[in-house]
């Protein structure tokens, strides 16, 4: 599966509609970072760094309703 910046959008979106805890797109970001079994690929850098971002323990306390509309915001114009 390629993770690319519209399926990043997406799951902003459904964070920002209460779809989905903070803790579901941590298990995500995680799942792909440590993918053993190659079934996940980032579309670019990017989506690689966003992903590490969540991923990592000292910065996932700031994923909440701001920063991740900030983000959604944000790749909408890259």
């Amino acid at each position: 599966m390629n993770i690319t910046r519209q399926e990043l959008i997406k799951i902003c979106d459904r964070f920002l509609e209460d779809k989905i805890s903070k803790e579901e797109m941590i298990h995500f970001a995680t799942s792909v970072m440590f993918d053993d079994e190659d079934q996940y690929e980032c579309e670019d850098e990017i989506v690689e760094e966003i992903l590490a971002q969540w991923d990592n323990v000292q910065i996932q306390h700031k994923i909440n309703t701001r920063s991740i509309r900030f983000l959604r915001d944000h790749l909408l114009t890259i």
